[in-house]
């Protein structure tokens, strides 16, 4: 699914760039927003340098954070604070917030305002990341229950859980998935023929498998 998007023109040229980079974008609208940055669909989001994250967050120069988030889920139908950095990157600012601080600030958003506060990495992470959220807001989730056990308990790694949440794909076979592939990265390398080699993955189990991890079936 592809999606349009509308860029504030206020925002530096980069950023219009990358969306129009974004192989996702149909089509991108250089406007004045009346809140946020960027809007795809019906979400809305502000972009945040983790430099200026903590100028408003703190009141230091800028609107103050809060009247921007106020604004922006009040606009939208969904909202999203995003932000062009990891939350090592506020460690190196020397901007006298304490790490600890930033992230309470971001938790008390999340929470407060119901809007995320997500650091995204680079601009072009930041960009696919919202264009991610357009299509997933519009797209249909899907209503069918999870199978009873197809989680494992949350000491098991990440991954292996993960699989256990691919339709079709219990406990067992998580295990063995895991076992031949312990990374996602590893099993996007498999292609459907490897799968099938697998006990207990045929061929239709293989292309639900396939899917699930590229994201084909949206």
């Amino acid at each position: 699914m592809r999606v349009a998007t509308t860029v504030d023109d206020r925002e530096p040229a980069g950023v219009a760039a990358a969306v129009r980079d974004h192989p996702d974008v149909t089509e991108v609208a250089v406007d004045r927003l009346s809140a946020g940055d960027l809007v795809i669909g019906s979400v809305g989001v502000e972009r945040k340098t983790p430099r200026d994250y903590v100028s408003t967050a703190m009141g230091r120069s800028g609107p103050a954070l809060e009247d921007q988030v106020e604004r922006l889920a009040a606009a939208y139908d969904h909202a999203y604070v995003l932000v062009e950095g990891e939350f090592r990157d506020f460690e190196t600012l020397r901007t006298g917030v304490s790490p600890a601080s930033i992230r309470g600030s971001m938790a008390s958003i999340t929470a407060r305002h119901g809007v995320p506060v997500v650091p995204c990495g680079d601009l072009d992470g930041l960009v696919d990341f919202a264009v991610r959220l357009g299509r997933k807001h519009v797209e249909d989730p899907s209503s069918r229950p999870l199978p009873t056990g197809a989680i494992a308990s949350s000491r098991e790694p990440t991954t292996k859980r993960m699989y256990g949440c691919i339709e079709g794909i219990g406990p067992q076979l998580a295990a063995t998935l895991y076992e031949r592939y312990p990374t996602v990265e590893a099993l996007l390398e498999a292609d459907l023929a490897e799968l099938t080699e697998i006990e207990g993955i045929g061929e239709t189990r293989a292309r639900t498998i396939y899917a699930a991890v590229r994201d084909d079936s949206t």
